[in-house]
C-alpha cells in the first residue's frame, strides 16, 4: 500500500513538473515579427495584339518564401513575416463564371515576384501600377472579336431572329480608361424573339482537363448565354456554359470552358456561341465587346 501511494505521488509530481515545463516553454516562445502590405487595386497591361487591358481582378493570392500566406480581396491590408530578403509572390484571381463566391487563381496572367527587406511593424503600400499583371506568354491568346475591324467573326445561327451589328454610338460603345473607344457589338431583340451567334472559325482546343477561358465585356437588358459547340465527325453538340444576368453598366466576365471542351474528347474542333431570348413585351438590347479566347 505504501509503495502504491509513493508511486502515485511520484507520477503526479512528474506530470505536474512536465505541465509547468510545457507552460513555461509556451510562454517563452515569442510571436513572429510581422510587417504589412497594403493593396488597393489590381490591373492588367495588354501588349500589342492582346486586345483591351480591361480587367476585373477581385482577389490576390500571396506567397512568401514558397509558403502560401492566403487569399485577399482588395482593398486590403495583408500581414506577412518581417525579415531581410523576403521573396513575395502575387497571383491574381477572378470570379469564376461571374460568381463572386467562386474565386479562382487566373493562370492566364503571370504572377509578380519581388524580393524585399521588410521591417517589423512597417507597412509597404503596393500601388496599382506595381500590381499590374501581364498575360502569361506560355498560353495562347486569341482576340476572337473586338468589333473594330472589317466584318465580323460571328454569324447568326438559323434560329436567330435578329442580326449582330457593329455600333459606334458613344452611349453604347465600351470604353476603358486610357484606351481609344472604337466600336462594340450589338443586337436588338423585339418582344418574344431570340438572337444567337456562332463563330465562323472552329478552334482546336486542349482537352483532358486543360483550362480554356473566355473573357468578355458585356451589357445586356436580358439574360445572356455563352457556350461551346463541339464538332465530332458525324455530329455537333451545342452546350451552354454560363448565363449572365442583365446589368445596367458594362461588366467583365471570365468564363471557364474546361468542362464543356473536355466533355467531348472526340471532337475535332469547337465553335463558340452566345445568345439571348427576350420573353418580355419590351424591346431588349445586348451589347458585347472584347471577346478573348485563352488556353
Amino acid at each position: 500500500m505504501t509503495t502504491f501511494v509513493f508511486m502515485f505521488r511520484k507520477t503526479v509530481l512528474i506530470v505536474l513538473f512536465g505541465s509547468i515545463f510545457l507552460l513555461y516553454s509556451c510562454q517563452d516562445e515569442s510571436a513572429p515579427a510581422v510587417a504589412y502590405l497594403e493593396v488597393t487595386d489590381l490591373l492588367v497591361a495588354s501588349k500589342t495584339g492582346e486586345g483591351t487591358s480591361s480587367a476585373k481582378l477581385n482577389t490576390i493570392w500571396v506567397e512568401q518564401n514558397g509558403q502560401q500566406i492566403g487569399a485577399f480581396s482588395p482593398p486590403c491590408r495583408i500581414p506577412v513575416y518581417a525579415g531581410e530578403d523576403q521573396l513575395l509572390r502575387f497571383i491574381p484571381g477572378i470570379a469564376l463564371n461571374g460568381v463572386y463566391s467562386q474565386r479562382n487563381q487566373y493562370e492566364m496572367l503571370s504572377p509578380i515576384e519581388k524580393n524585399w527587406d521588410l521591417n517589423e511593424g512597417s507597412t509597404k503600400v503596393l500601388s496599382p501600377q506595381f500590381l499590374t499583371f501581364e498575360y502569361n506568354p506560355i498560353y495562347d491568346l486569341i482576340v476572337v472579336e473586338d468589333f473594330d475591324g472589317i466584318g465580323l467573326n460571328y454569324n447568326k445561327t438559323v434560329q436567330s431572329d435578329t442580326n449582330l451589328l457593329i455600333t459606334s454610338d458613344t452611349s453604347e460603345v465600351f470604353h476603358y480608361p486610357g484606351e481609344t473607344p472604337n466600336k462594340s457589338g450589338k443586337f436588338v431583340l423585339p418582344p418574344v424573339t431570340l438572337g444567337e451567334f456562332k463563330t465562323l472559325q472552329a478552334f482546336e482546343l486542349p482537352k483532358y482537363g486543360a483550362n480554356v477561358w473566355l473573357e468578355v465585356n458585356y451589357k445586356t437588358d436580358v439574360a445572356l448565354t455563352f457556350g461551346v459547340t463541339a464538332n465530332e465527325i458525324l455530329q455537333s453538340a451545342k452546350t451552354p456554359v454560363v448565363t449572365l444576368f442583365p446589368n445596367e453598366e458594362w461588366n467583365k466576365v471570365y468564363i471557364n470552358l474546361v468542362t464543356e471542351v473536355s466533355g467531348y474528347p472526340n471532337a475535332i474542333d469547337y465553335n463558340l456561341f452566345f445568345g439571348s431570348v427576350n420573353t418580355t413585351d419590351d424591346t431588349a438590347t445586348v451589347l458585347i465587346d472584347n471577346i478573348k479566347l485563352l488556353y
